[in-house]
Formats: C-alpha cells, sequence, structure tokens
C-alpha cells in the first residue's frame, strides 16, 4: 500500500464518489468515467514516462527471472544502486541497514549517498521506468497499470503484510466497532452492517491511491451502508481529523493510522477484521484486498545485475530478522522517517506501527508468499484477483498479464533458498575438517555471511574453502 502519509501538495484534487452498494460501483458526481477516477493518481506519471516506455534497454530472452552464477574468487564485489524510498514505515526501515553498514558488509552503496534518493508516489513509477532508481521500496500493484504499455517494472521481494486499511470514525460519535459487535454474538455479515449503519449517507474520506478503492467498495457492498467517498490526500485529510471536521476517514499512511487510533479515533472495521472473520479461500472476495508490501525493480536492472540484487535482498531479511529481536533499532529509523513523512514518532512509535499495522515477514516465513499454494497470501493467488480488478476497470488489458509476468520475488527466495542448503552441507563438512590458517578464515567469514542472510557470498567462502 502507499501509507501516504507526507505532508506534501496533493497530486490528485478532492472528488466526491457516490458508492452504489447494489452494483458495487464507484460513481463520480461529475460525468467523468469510472476509469478515469481510479487511474488519476497515475496519468502525471504516465504521461511522464512515455520516453522512457519508448527507450531501448537491454534485450531479455523471456519476460522472467533468470539467475546469474555465482562470481569466482572470494572478495565481494562492489556495486552503487540507485535506491529510493518512500515515505512510510515499511518503506524506510532500509535506513537501518545503511546506518549500522550492514550494506557495506555485502559491498553495496547508495547512489545518491548516504540513503538514496526520497520518492513519492507522484514521481517513483516514472523514475523506475527509465532508470533514474533501480530498485525501490514499493507496493507492487500500484506498477501494474504501466502494463498497458511496458513490462520494465517488477516486485523482486515481499516484506510485509499491510494491516492498516481501517476505517476511522471521530471519538465524539462514540461509534461501537466490528469487533464488538462480534464479540456480542453477530456474525460476519450483522456486524459488518450494524458497525457501518451510522455511515448511511455520509462521507468517508479517503486517499486517491488505487489501492485504497477496493476495501472501501468491498465494505460498502457489503454492508449497505451506502456512503459517499471524498477523496483527500493524507496530509490534508489529517489536518482536517485534527481540526474536527471529518467523521470518518479511511488514511492510507499506516502512522496515520496509529496517530488517529493514539488519539481516541474508533476503528470501525479493518483489514484485520476481514480476514479473521470473513470467507475463506483462494476464491473469496477478500483476495483482492490483501496488501502485501515490497521492494519494485526496473527488469533491465535485475537482469544484468542478478547477484547485486541477491545481496540487497539479504541485508532487507537481515533487517527484518534484527528489529524482531531487537525494537531499540527503530530508534535509527524514526527520524528519517519522521522528516520524510511529517510524523512526530520515537522508536518506540515505529516499533508499535510494526507491529500492529504491518508485521514484517522474515525470510523463512516468505514461504506463505511462495511455497504455500492454497494459502491466502501466496502470491499466484493475491495477483490473479488484483490482476482481474485491474482489468474489470480497465486499468489493464484483459488476458495481457499474470502474476508471473510481475512478481521475480519467488525465482529470488529459492535461489537464496537453495545457496542456503548448499552452504549448510558446506559448512557441516567443514566443521569436521583439519583447515589451514586461511581456510579457516574464509570458514569463518562465510558462518558470518551466513548469519546475516547473504547466503550467496556464504557459498562463495564456504566452497572456496572447501578446496
Amino acid at each position: 500500500m502507499n501509507h501516504d502519509a507526507t505532508p506534501r501538495p496533493s497530486t490528485a484534487p478532492s472528488q466526491e464518489i457516490a458508492m452504489t452498494p447494489s452494483k458495487g460501483l464507484y460513481r463520480r458526481r461529475t460525468p467523468a468515467d469510472l476509469r478515469a477516477t481510479l487511474a488519476a493518481p497515475f496519468l502525471v506519471a504516465l504521461i511522464l514516462a512515455g520516453a522512457a516506455l519508448l527507450a531501448p534497454g537491454p534485450a531479455r530472452a523471456a519476460d522472467r527471472y533468470t539467475p546469474a552464477p555465482a562470481e569466482p574468487g572470494t572478495d565481494i564485489p562492489k556495486a552503487s544502486v540507485k535506491f529510493g524510498m518512500r515515505p512510510y514505515a515499511d518503506n524506510t526501515f532500509y535506513v537501518i541497514g545503511m546506518k549500522k553498514g550492514w550494506f557495506d558488509d555485502v559491498g553495496i552503496s547508495f547512489d545518491p549517498a548516504p540513503y538514496g534518493l526520497k520518492v513519492n508516489d507522484s514521481n517513483v513509477t516514472t523514475l523506475l521506468l527509465n532508470g533514474q532508481v533501480d530498485i525501490i521500496s514499493e507496493f507492487c500493484p500500484l506498477m501494474l497499470p504501466t502494463y498497458k504499455d511496458s513490462d520494465k517494472l517488477k516486485c523482486i521481494g515481499f516484506t510485509d503484510n499491510f494491516l492498516a486499511n481501517a476505517i476511522l470514525a471521530s471519538p465524539k460519535l462514540k461509534l461501537k466497532s466490528f469487533k464488538d459487535y462480534v464479540g456480542e454474538g453477530l456474525d460476519y455479515e450483522a456486524a459488518l452492517k450494524a458497525a457501518l449503519a451510522p455511515m448511511k449517507g455520509k462521507t468517508l474520506v479517503g486517499a486517491p491511491e488505487l489501492s485504497d478503492r477496493a476495501f472501501e467498495e468491498y465494505l460498502n457492498k457489503t454492508s449497505g451502508a451506502g456512503f459517499t467517498l471524498q477523496v483527500l490526500d493524507d496530509a490534508k485529510s489529517l489536518v482536517l481529523a485534527k481540526s474536527g471536521r471529518e467523521d470518518f476517514v479511511n488514511p492510507e499512511g499506516a502512522p496515520i493510522v496509529y496517530t488517529l487510533r493514539q488519539a481516541g479515533w474508533t476503528d470501525l472495521v479493518d483489514i484485520d477484521d476481514l480476514i479473521k472473520h470473513g470467507p475463506g479461500g483462494v476464491d473469496s472476495p477478500l483476495e483482492p484486498l490483501i496488501g502485501i508490501v515490497g521492494i519494485g525493480a526496473n527488469a533491465d536492472y535485475v537482469a544484468t545485475h542478478q547477484n547485486t540484487v541477491l545481496r540487497f535482498m539479504s541485508v532487507v531479511w537481515r533487517i527484518i530478522d534484527a528489529t524482531g529481536k531487537d525494537p531499540g533499532l527503530y530508534d535509527l529509523q524514526a527520524p528519517y522517517l519522521n522528516a520524510m513523512a511529517g510524523t512526530s514518532l520515537d522508536g518506540k512509535g515505529v516499533a508499535e506501527t510494526v507491529r500492529i499495522l504491518h508485521p514484517f515477514t522474515g525470510f523463512d516465513d516468505d514461504k506463505q508468499y511462495f511455497d504455500e499454494k492454497g494459502g491466502t497470501t501466496y502470491y499466484a493467488n493475491v495477483w490473479a484477483a488484483i490482476i482481474r480488478d485491474f482489468e474489470t476497470h480497465g486499468i489493464i488489458p484483459k488476458g495481457k498479464v499474470t502474476p508471473d509476468d510481475v512478481v521475480w520475488g519467488g525465482p529470488i527466495w529459492h535461489q537464496m533458498v537453495d545457496y542456503r542448503a548448499k552452504t549448510d552441507d558446506l559448512l557441516g563438512k567443514l566443521k569436521a575438517a583439519p583447515l589451514s590458517a586461511d581456510k579457516q578464515a574464509l570458514a569463518d567469514k562465510a558462518r558470518a555471511l551466513y548469519a546475516g542472510f547473504d547466503f550467496l557470498d556464504s557459498y562463495r567462502l564456504a566452497l572456496a574453502a572447501s578446496q
């Protein structure tokens, strides 16, 4: 998701959209077509990116990730990555690894130094398409509209399941929540209708991002509330909320959801409520609502820097593992996030935002995305539903895009799983073998890299130590 908390001019004007529950459609109060409404946040980026779409790039034999062999030798190659971070808590945690020197450990520096480029949702697609950034923190479905004309943008990994989609009600209304009604014994649909009944004929203020529309549409249709959507960026919405000029809001930014909850706003219903109590299975109507945040990249860059991508991902997994063990590390992230997003969170606040609204997914837990085919978060299930939704709304042509066209994270993760297995075997044999001093040093370094999830270089050094 976008989690937009940046105090910047809105890229989309305030719009009011009447939502028709019987048909589940958004109808604007202007004659403009639905597709224009849904695509509006992307139009500027896509128009500006036109030249980039036509520019020639390195030829790819197939639109799939192709691994590169491990480099010979024992030195870790140096690489400079043009990296962009968006202004959200689960999009800026990379700065922890930068400040700790963990990217340096695997030979990666950033351009511009020291932390890469600060990007936002109005420019990130263009920057990635034209190669001004190589890798970005991203909610990857936001790249899908570019597939009308291009196949350059890929999702190379997932970092967390986003649980911050929530309809919040002003504390002055003193309303009961979906959880309250479920606790009183109401079933799923009855609890939804009861929780959202006070919104009948009212206005919900939502962010401009397309990623929020499916959540809002589903709730309006299922509950029969018939609320009207007013589109407004998070920064302006937060000002209105603090001044008591909003009754119902669905912020995009997790830090803003957290801030309003702390201020006493009622969580009428959130995505976690739907996942826990709603219909399950791969054909569930909730499947398009599943939000998995991750990392985007330009395919031309990935196709020529496969091992740099593996090393980059190793640090991502290292940060997630380390922050899970020591939440105090978020003290390193908080100042950077606050400067970008206009929030005032300390490290504990960032840690709570992560814990409640978007818990991170570690290396081993990535199996839910890439191995567990019957699961709600399995990439093919989630992305098939998202693609169908985009096709239905005319954002991309029907039948043109498949999950594997966009998501390259599975082959990348499986490659690292394979390197880990090979390294386990080598290190097990080395443990029982007499080693010279230089071979022992290689084995020790291999173990250190292994502990930091750099299974590629751990394998390279363990192999050298065994020869």
